[in-house]
């Protein structure tokens, strides 16, 4: 593989910079002067077969002439780009699609090889402009569909538990026994699945589902890099042994999350161990402690500027650490860090670092949460919610996200700034993020519905699941009965097709998050970091100046009041356990 890869690098080295990509806005323009067709190609930094793809396919002398005489190419970087990446990504990356000079979609796929590239161009040059416009009014029409079937599935319905269980029967199907997670490949892992898991054991009381919760977090621990520590982003066997080596900060932050999650309840080490190994490596590989701001992903393979590879992942992390340094020294390049700070990302990595200081104690992880929280609110926070990046943007995600990490500092740290700023951001929600038309969180501007998890970015629907969870736990806090009517009302939106998200939802709306109110003079950090460690994904803390003591409720109803602050964790247990007669 390695001489493979030197040999492209020598022989295509001239052909590296051939293709002239355009951005997207120049390219459509230029297409529609031209009436030319577009090659569009999505991409990430950190991507192994988009790094393959532009050694190989985007290097092939047939391809690089049929490109540049006949179609306008244009090149997208999914990060900085995600409404287009939303809009047009076939499923995963690289994304290519071929489209007509007014930006139509033609056709559609992921990796494409020389051979195929070729045949592909070739054949959509061979067609008339009548052929044209029929295969472009065809896609429209298939899209217009999926669209219509999504505004059946969200109309208003009331949360069961028995869709609960309807979604439970659909994993156990589904579910890989010997090896967690789902069958079939590639496998990556994704947070959602845990936290269903977790909450049905605990609160419908099934014991299978605790052991599927298990078994798919061992699967995921498969991924975790035993030299440097951090998960890689998925497995392309079944088996979680055969990775693929990017590095992603998102999946560190919601996967170290989920771990922490897994250990409150579980209490096996093997979780906090995996946890910590996915903050660390954010920590001491992607943090800027300068900018007080994580970078966004290290790649899968070593690269140089013009885009070869060097050495490719599998190549590379198998190796020992005293071996990876001599290589990263002799060819002068370790695998590639994405140097670009987004402002959602950080958002859930300060909420992960929060969570490392609730398990450990240890005041680097509290001091960092903070500090970067700091920085995103500081450099993001607008009137119109949060920025993606600091070229811009407003998407649902940075903004769930945020709200998410501000209740957390919030409830560890007291400061009500905290508590303020979550306020202020769910009114942005509300007004500017909230359809009408469909009755739940959108992006702002059209970006085209989400309607599937592309692997590291979040769908509508989980993001709304993920929302609500937030919401009801401010209507908690502030006594505000109003934010638990608007979470609800997104919740009864939620489709109904077997959906692990809505499932979540629904949780939320059956079994509400429950929170610890608790006297500002009673306040201390050892009290803070027990009453959290009881089950963090589902508790939160409250500091008010009501009567003194210690009362623990959801939005409906208190469980407990106990003046003896250690009784606290006990009572949270107890009143968790509770949910299970229901």
């Amino acid at each position: 593989m390695k001489v493979f890869f030197i040999f492209l690098m020598l022989f295509n080295v001239c052909l590296s910079s051939e293709i002239k990509w355009f951005s997207y806005e120049e390219g459509i323009k230029k297409a529609k002067s031209e009436k030319k067709l577009i090659l569009l190609d999505i991409y990430a930094q950190w991507c192994h077969w988009c790094n393959v793809m532009e050694n190989t396919t985007y290097r092939d002398q047939n391809v690089v002439s049929l490109i540049t005489q006949h179609f306008i190419p244009i090149r997208v970087d999914a990060e900085k780009r995600p409404d287009l990446n939303k809009k047009y990504n076939q499923g995963g990356l690289p994304t290519t699609v071929i489209m007509d000079s007014e930006g139509n979609i033609l056709w559609g796929g992921i990796y494409v090889s020389p051979e195929d590239m070729e045949r592909l161009l070739s054949y959509f040059l061979s067609l008339d402009e009548k052929q044209i416009k029929k295969i472009a009014q065809l896609n429209k029409k298939k899209e217009e569909k999926a669209y219509k079937r999504f505004f059946k599935k969200i109309k208003p319905k009331e949360p069961s538990k028995k869709y609960i269980k309807k979604v439970f029967r659909s994993i156990k199907i589904r579910f890989d026994s010997e090896n967690g997670g789902f069958y079939g490949a590639p496998k990556f892992p994704q947070e959602e699945l845990l936290h269903f898991l977790l909450l049905y054991w605990k609160f419908v009381g099934d014991k299978e589902a605790k052991k599927m919760m298990i078994k798919t977090a061992q699967g995921y621990m498969k991924l975790i890099d035993p030299v440097e520590g951090g998960i890689y982003r998925y497995s392309v066997n079944q088996y979680w042994t055969q990775p693929h080596y990017e590095k992603l900060l998102k999946d560190q932050s919601d996967l170290s999350s989920a771990f922490f999650d897994i250990y409150s309840q579980t209490g096996d080490n093997r979780f906090l161990k995996s946890a910590l190994s996915l903050v660390n490596f954010s920590i001491n590989k992607l943090y800027d402690r300068n900018r007080k701001l994580f970078y966004n992903s290290q790649g899968a393979d070593i690269v140089d500027q013009e885009g070869t590879i060097l050495m490719t992942g599998e190549e590379f992390f198998k190796l020992s650490r005293e071996e990876r340094k001599k290589v990263v020294k002799k060819l002068g390049y370790p695998p590639k860090l994405e140097k670009s700070f987004y402002y959602d990302n950080n958002a859930l990595i300060s909420k992960a670092l929060f969570y490392a200081y609730i398990f450990t104690g240890e005041k680097k992880y509290l001091n960092t949460a903070k500090d970067v929280l700091d920085t995103v609110l500081e450099k993001a926070f607008s009137e119109k919610g949060i920025i993606y990046s600091e070229n811009g943007g407003y998407y649902l995600s940075e903004n769930v996200y945020t709200l998410e990490a501000l209740i957390t500092a919030y409830q560890i740290t007291g400061d009500r700034e905290y508590l303020k700023k979550s306020i202020d951001l769910l009114g942005i929600l509300q007004m500017y993020y909230y359809s009408k038309k469909l009755g739940i969180l959108t992006d702002p501007e059209d970006t085209g519905i989400s309607l599937k998890r592309i692997s590291f970015i979040d769908d509508i629907i989980l993001l709304n699941a993920r929302a609500v969870k937030s919401i009801y736990t401010l209507s908690v806090i502030t006594g505000d009965k109003n934010y638990q009517n608007f979470a609800d009302s997104i919740i009864k939106h939620l489709p109904t097709n077997i959906n692990i998200s809505t499932g979540i939802g629904f949780f939320v709306y059956l079994y509400p998050p429950v929170v610890v109110h608790i006297n500002e003079k009673n306040k201390n950090a050892d009290l803070v970091r027990k009453v959290l460690r009881v089950f963090p994904y589902w508790i939160s803390i409250h500091f008010d100046k009501s009567e003194e003591g210690y009362f623990i409720c959801n939005s409906q109803l208190c469980f407990f009041k106990t003046d003896n602050p250690e009784q606290v964790p006990d009572l949270l247990k107890k009143a968790v356990e509770s949910y299970k007669n229901m």
